[in-house]
């Protein structure tokens, strides 16, 4: 890897010959695995499963009733002969917060992981100082630490109220979301993925098994000469909110060829509708300023403009009332009637109210005393319908997101299929189940090729055992047309 560019704060990783979809790019072991700063259930310093019981020699980290030992550094660190001796051994247990930094520090001190510490180089950006996340880590991390007089016992490492903030703020941008074999999540941090330049469209897809090892893949062909890109933020967000995502967790802005592109690459992720014409769309033209897009909005039809304070209020008009929802099914439709007359159907505001109401038609459908209607089935597939197009834009060739949509997609496209053959009501009911049959197995083959390389024992590695269950189904039910159109 080489140097990339000070003002995104990446290190560039070039393709030195062509890749395929599915070739392995980077593997990598984390620096670092914690819980999340506002976990209050202690996790074994092992394992990371949770944990009821100290360990018997430092009395300091805890342990889990199957892990005897953790890491020996840090164990004689806090023993009675170590460097932290003089430190409570009640600090973590009353400050649970703190352990990703005191296990950062204490990696920072061992002479055998420094180096790789020192790659964590992100610091806090003006936009985090003071921010209530700030605040937060000051009370909860930063002042007991300094209260604890941890300090004293770390002698290669200085440790202030500045330091601290800036590892609270590096833990963050460099970590990754992973999984403990018992499904509870935490903060993995990988010292060269997190390093890759972002890319609001990536070429690269994360998996991470139980054991946190981590795999980068090629999603798309990268030609040699090519930068290799990962995503750090989500996809169906609009330019100015992944902007400011990105400045707050990652302290970069994006010049991406989204980023750039009002119309978000043909997505209209952030357009609205013209209420001066029929056919138009109102997009913001100006180039991107600190995290936002400046200049007029502007009709790409018919020229008409519209105050950039009217967008703003209409978009806080909708954030609030999506909080008074309660999460309820006929409120969140209600919304997307009231609002699906101003925004482009794609817009992220009405691609989170679609989101949400398929979450909960498939709690519905999922639920073993409810009798799925054709209606309700209907609903959750027009939404599936509407949204999938759009993810294969912004997540091009391999796509975990992707694949989700499509397994959730199969489903209700299964039942629906035989809910009408049971009703019969077409004489030809035989010939149009076979064809959806058929459609299926595509659908089932295509979401299993997205997740085909997610660990079998992490979520999405769960559904591909879901879709081979299908794919059993769609070929029992076409075996038993065969046989009916048989005779036999």
């Amino acid at each position: 890897m080489q140097s990339y560019s000070e003002k995104v704060k990446f290190r560039q990783l070039v393709a030195t010959a062509d890749l395929l979809p599915g070739d392995v790019i980077l593997e990598e072991q984390p620096l670092l695995v914690a819980p999340h700063w506002e976990c209050e259930q202690m996790k074994c310093s092992h394992c990371m499963l949770d944990s009821f019981v100290m360990c018997k020699k430092c009395e300091f980290f805890p342990l889990c009733i199957d892990c005897t030992t953790h890491n020996a550094y840090d164990c004689d660190f806090f023993c009675n002969t170590g460097a932290g001796a003089k430190i409570s051994k009640n600090l973590l247990v009353e400050n649970y917060a703190i352990y990703g930094v005191l296990k950062l520090l204490l990696l920072m001190e061992n002479p055998t992981s420094g180096e790789q510490c020192a790659a964590l180089s992100a610091t806090p950006g003006a936009a985090i100082v003071d921010s209530d996340a700030w605040q937060e880590r000051e009370v909860h991390i930063v002042n007991p630490l300094l209260q604890s007089g941890i300090a004293q016992a770390f002698k290669q490492v200085k440790v202030t109220h500045e330091l601290l903030h800036t590892l609270c703020w590096r833990i963050d941008a460099n970590a990754f979301e992973v999984a403990a074999s018992d499904g509870n999540t935490l903060k993995g941090v990988y010292v060269c993925c997190a390093q890759l330049p972002h890319n609001c469209v990536p070429n690269t897809v994360v998996t991470i098994d139980e054991e946190f090892h981590l795999k980068l893949y090629a999603s798309v062909r990268i030609r040699a000469g090519d930068i290799i890109y990962n995503s750090y933020t989500n996809p169906l967000m609009g330019t100015s909110q992944r902007q400011h995502e990105l400045r707050l967790t990652k302290g970069i802005e994006c010049t991406c060829a989204r980023c750039s592109d009002p119309l978000e690459l043909g997505t209209h992720m952030s357009s609205l509708k013209c209420q001066q014409c029929a056919t138009g769309f109102v997009v913001c033209t100006g180039p991107i300023r600190d995290g936002k897009r400046s200049g007029e909005w502007k009709c790409t039809s018919c020229g008409a403009t519209m105050d950039t304070a009217m967008v703003k209020e209409l978009l806080v008009d909708v954030g609030e009332a999506l909080l008074e929802t309660n999460s309820e099914l006929l409120a969140y439709e209600s919304l997307l009637d009231k609002y699906g007359g101003r925004f482009h159907q794609n817009h992220f505001v009405l691609v989170e109210i679609k989101q949400n109401i398929a979450a909960i038609l498939r709690a519905i459908l999922m639920n073993p005393m409810c009798v799925p209607g054709q209606d309700l089935l209907e609903r959750k597939l027009q939404l599936c319908e509407e949204l999938m197009p759009l993810v294969r834009t912004v997540l091009p060739g391999i796509s975990k997101l992707y694949g989700i949509a499509l397994y959730e997609y199969l489903l209700s496209y299964m039942e629906l299929a035989e809910l009408m053959y049971e009703d019969k009501e077409a004489g030809n009911a035989a010939l149009i189940f076979q064809e959806k049959l058929e459609n299926a197995r595509d659908i089932a083959a295509k979401a299993k090729e997205m997740l085909r390389f997610e660990p079998s024992n992490s979520p999405e590695g769960h559904l591909v055992s879901r879709i081979a269950m299908e794919q059993k189904r769609i070929e029992e039910n076409l075996g038993q047309l065969n046989s009916k159109r048989n005779g036999v």
